[in-house]
């Protein structure tokens, strides 16, 4: 899974069909589970809480 996220490299990513960013303000947002969802029926991926996408 290394190769899916480089903190590193964080400001440069985008949101694709591994990646994906919630603000998760106030708590777990409702919309995590279904990229959980997603994640866990696929190839799997990385889910980051705490940011939003510009």
């Amino acid at each position: 899974m290394s190769d899916l996220f480089d903190l590193s490299n964080f400001d440069n990513y985008k949101e694709d069909n591994c990646r994906e960013v919630k603000k998760a303000e106030g708590g777990l947002p409702i919309a995590l589970w279904e990229s959980y969802s997603s994640f866990a029926n696929s190839n799997g991926g990385v889910i980051i809480l705490g940011v939003g996408e510009r």
